[in-house]
């Protein structure tokens, strides 16, 4: 087995400590830190998510806003295939169960994070998943996450979540045996200067900005309209009606995008649908064009309110 985690502080422990440790993870170990957030609802488990993406962000010099929160591990991949992201970006899944309606399209979506999980250990980044209740996930990907932070709920006088986190490790030799390990704070005593070591069995995290609970809470709305639009035409189908448009927007929607989104809304509205189509039209329009740029402004539309069926 290995050692437990610890973080090391020259003078008196600083808080956040669980955070530190990823950083340091990803700037020094050259690795990956997959994070998962547990707890029922109301537990605050999202916005603990958002704080622990908020607080790390700031650390590695960078600042977390919505390019940093996805509702499905789909537009991460596609994200990440068109545009690299550097090492130490963040990034923010929440409810990642919500989609997972049926046996099958579970084992597609858990191997697509494993598979995900398992190729990008190299490119340093910090993956934050919020769900329920751990044993929610299948067996072969619970493997891939390094820390499990259980929510216990929110005081409100001090504007924090109490929760327990855990370095999780499993046995090589007995089958789904896991141990989970605290975090061990070293620190050398201002008065006595001698070095002292303690376990961190709880973190209060804190809350999140207002400016990014806010960011959250419209991105989520969007795709809580989003998902709703596909349960509905995939019942209209059943009851034989009509299927709906392939792009539905309101008109002050439209205002807000660009020409070249525009011009993906209309060809969208005209029921071409896929990423190489929609290139190859624009590119008719004389929009300059390419795969990884209609990935990306087809992400920004999401988050100004375009929904796509």
């Amino acid at each position: 087995m290995n050692k437990p985690p610890r973080v090391i502080y020259k003078g008196k422990p600083k808080k956040n400590s669980w955070c530190r440790w990823s950083v340091f993870r990803v700037k020094r170990r050259n690795n990956s830190v997959n994070i998962r957030f547990t707890g029922g609802t109301g537990e605050g488990k999202s916005w603990s998510a958002l704080s622990f993406g908020e607080i790390c962000a700031k650390m590695l010099g960078k600042t977390f806003t919505e390019e940093n929160i996805y509702f499905s591990i789909k537009d991460v991949i596609d994200d990440v295939a068109a545009n690299e992201p550097p090492p130490g970006t963040i990034f923010f899944i929440d409810e990642q169960q919500v989609e997972a309606s049926s046996r099958s399209h579970q084992s597609k979506r858990a191997e697509a994070y494993a598979i995900f999980f398992s190729t990008v250990r190299s490119n340093r980044y910090i993956i934050i998943t919020t769900l329920p209740f751990s044993d929610m996930e299948l067996k072969r990907l619970r493997r891939f996450y390094h820390v499990e932070i259980e929510c216990h709920g929110a005081n409100l006088n001090t504007n924090t979540v109490r929760s327990t986190p855990r370095f999780l490790e499993y046995s090589r030799t007995r089958k789904d045996k896991e141990y989970r390990k605290r975090l061990i704070i070293t620190f050398k005593d201002e008065e006595t200067g001698i070095t002292k070591s303690r376990k961190l069995s709880y973190w209060d995290i804190p809350r999140p900005s207002q400016e990014i609970i806010n960011i959250f809470e419209r991105l989520k709305a969007d795709f809580k309209r989003k998902l709703y639009k596909r349960i509905s035409k995939e019942l209209s189908k059943e009851d034989g009606e009509d299927e709906e448009p392939q792009v539905k927007v309101e008109q002050q929607v439209i205002d807000t995008l660009s020409d070249y989104q525009k011009a993906i809304y209309e060809l969208m509205s005209k029921g071409i649908k896929k990423t190489k189509d929609l290139d190859r039209e624009l590119k008719v329009l004389n929009f300059y064009s390419d795969y990884g740029k209609v990935s990306r402004n087809k992400k920004s539309m999401r988050k100004k309110g375009v929904i796509f069926i």
